[in-house]
């Protein structure tokens, strides 16, 4: 048996760092066959992150905690455990850059950036997701390249640059394909079918997601279905077809508590709740937005809570509840405010119009049109802005209506 004697100050420290790569190596055989049990990654998380910040300090422990990471990244980010992995990933890009890995920092990179694009800092996500395609062109990594280049494009796309995100999406899925890399085509499949949810071109977006379904399954990859269902089940209540979106809605939330995916859970409950909406049913409408509600509040999601609040308003306000549903519209308001979100913003206002015009408060209808003016300002003309072409003019409509009455 061997002796251990700690009699200096750097015995003491090669024995601590030597406890450390000890314990990387003990979490790394661990977790080998537990990357699916949720239950077993709940008990030891804590351990794991201390595991792998302890060994950024160490040269020779940036190789086992990095792997480490890679290997526990895909939990942390499902269960919503994303203020400590923010933090994690950031010092991880610090060592990697002291240990000049910059394959390693283009991994971290974009996972960073995608953990604060569901954060709601989409203004860092951007940066690390452009940081990203310029280190992976500089040491020809194309598959992060492409990457990083559909899911900037998804960010587009939420937030009505479509041309870009067309542009950036279309790349990313030559580059896929010239890779022959399924993964990445599924994915930007799926952007590409949100893409054309969001313009109103329901063919082609129910084709890019079918396709998108079609590799998942092959792939046997649930994560990735879950994703496609969802975005079905969108893409049906967007066309006013409730039956068929709570079909691929219960397909989704089935896959999601498979998977343990919480944080999606929330979104799928919030589909949910819209189709039922659609369908008539205000009271399983309520219930599954309250669910969703319920888990962005536990994980601090206040984009997707702004979310909740709108739906539910729209519940509220079917139910001859018209001050709670404006209340709820206000607070969705000051999120959309916060977070810099203009589409957003302007679909809330919009709303908030159409309801002071149904309660007749012509006074407040006039100063939230001002509002939705001001930030459409010359974009009008914009085709992100369709929807609130026809929408507008119908509020024109309605105030020369009201004054006329007057």
């Amino acid at each position: 048996m061997d002796v251990v004697t700690l009699t200096d100050t750097q015995s003491r420290i090669d024995f601590f760092h030597q406890a450390i790569l000890e314990n990387l190596r003990y979490w790394n055989s661990w977790i080998e066959d537990k990357t699916a049990n949720v239950t077993a990654l709940d008990r030891e998380r804590n351990n794991i992150v201390r595991a792998i910040l302890f060994a950024f300090g160490l040269d020779d422990g940036w190789s086992p905690a990095y792997r480490l990471l890679n290997t526990i990244s895909t939990y942390m980010e499902r269960r919503g455990h994303w203020e400590t992995w923010n933090q994690v990933l950031s010092h991880a890009i610090e060592a990697s850059q002291r240990n000049e890995d910059m394959t390693s920092e283009v991994t971290l990179s974009i996972l960073l950036a995608r953990l604060m694009f569901q954060q709601g800092r989409f203004k860092d996500a951007i940066g690390y997701y452009r940081r990203t395609i310029r280190i992976s062109r500089k040491i020809g990594d194309y598959f992060n390249e492409a990457r990083a280049c559909t899911n900037l494009g998804y960010y587009y796309v939420e937030h009505g640059l479509w041309y870009r995100a067309k542009v950036l999406c279309c790349h990313a899925l030559k580059s896929f394909e010239d890779i022959d890399n399924n993964h990445g085509r599924a994915h930007t499949e799926n952007h590409l079918g949100i893409l054309y949810i969001k313009q109103h071109q329901w063919e082609l977006a129910q084709h890019h997601l079918e396709q998108a379904c079609s590799i998942w399954q092959t792939m046997e990859d649930n994560h990735g279905l879950m994703w496609g269902y969802l975005n079905l089940g969108a893409l049906f209540s967007d066309s006013e077809q409730p039956g068929k979106a709570l079909l691929y809605l219960e397909k989704a939330l089935h896959l999601a508590k498979l998977t343990g995916d919480e944080t999606t859970m929330g979104r799928i409950y919030l589909n949910l709740g819209l189709a039922h909406n659609l369908d008539g049913n205000l009271t399983e409408a309520e219930i599954s937005i309250r669910q969703a509600e319920a888990i962005f509040q536990q994980y601090a999601n206040t984009a997707e809570l702004a979310r909740t609040w709108d739906s539910l308003a729209a519940i509220y306000f079917r139910r001859g509840r018209r001050s709670e549903a404006i209340l709820l519209l206000e607070r969705a308001l000051e999120v959309w405010r916060h977070l810099n979100n203009k589409i957003d913003r302007i679909n809330t206002v919009m709303k908030l119009i159409e309801y002071e015009l149904a309660r007749e408060n012509r006074e407040q209808a006039v100063k939230w049109l001002e509002e939705v003016e001001e930030l459409i300002g010359s974009d009008l003309g914009n085709s992100s802005y369709r929807d609130h072409q026809s929408r507008l003019i119908e509020v024109y409509r309605s105030l020369t209506e009201q004054a006329a009455i007057d």
